[in-house]
């Protein structure tokens, strides 16, 4: 099965980065835990939104775009192609090196998961941070069912919530930004 964004969804994409990407995507990467030479994933990059205002805060760190789509990965490519800090991973299932993140954030993704295979996604995610990283993520608010699940499942796998707040994204409505720190 492919996975994949269609060119109309890569477009209004595109347009959304240009008119609301400081305000939305540059906002998110400014509120990451980061001093430059940190190791970081951004999990289900997309066209690498968030990651082109985050891999400018990385100057002697790396950053590694991790998708499920290879359409949304070239379209990611193309967004960060002024940068040398960044390798792309093409994923269906994360199968993350343990211990080898200082960072994990999540930008609008984790909603769009089936509940089973949340249980199989954040245990990776908090399985690849280093002691005392950090998964960040932001995710619309109207499903509590599911912020409920991956909060629930982020303190099962060694992860302390260390602030969360409510946000509202011009264009995408109510969110919930949360930082857990993985003991």
């Amino acid at each position: 099965m492919k996975y994949g964004p269609t060119h109309l969804e890569i477009f209004l994409t595109r347009l959304a980065f240009f008119f609301c990407g400081r305000s939305v995507y540059k906002a998110f990467a400014n509120c990451l835990p980061l001093n430059g030479g940190e190791q970081v994933l951004d999990f289900g990059s997309g066209m690498g939104t968030v990651a082109y205002y985050a891999a400018k805060r990385l100057p002697r760190g790396h950053l590694t775009c991790l998708d499920i789509s290879e359409r949304w990965l070239d379209a990611c490519r193309r967004t960060l192609r002024g940068y040398k800090n960044i390798s792309y991973l093409l994923c269906r299932s994360p199968e993350l090196d343990k211990d080898s993140f200082d960072v994990v954030y999540c930008h609008f993704v984790l909603h769009d998961i089936p509940d089973d295979e949340l249980e199989r996604v954040i245990p990776a995610l908090a399985g690849a941070l280093r002691p005392g990283g950090v998964l960040a993520f932001r995710e619309p608010l109207n499903d509590t069912d599911k912020i409920s699940l991956i909060k629930c499942l982020a303190e099962q796998n060694r992860l302390t919530a260390r602030d969360s707040r409510i946000t509202d994204i011009p264009m995408m409505g109510n969110a919930l930004e949360c930082l857990y720190i993985k003991k």
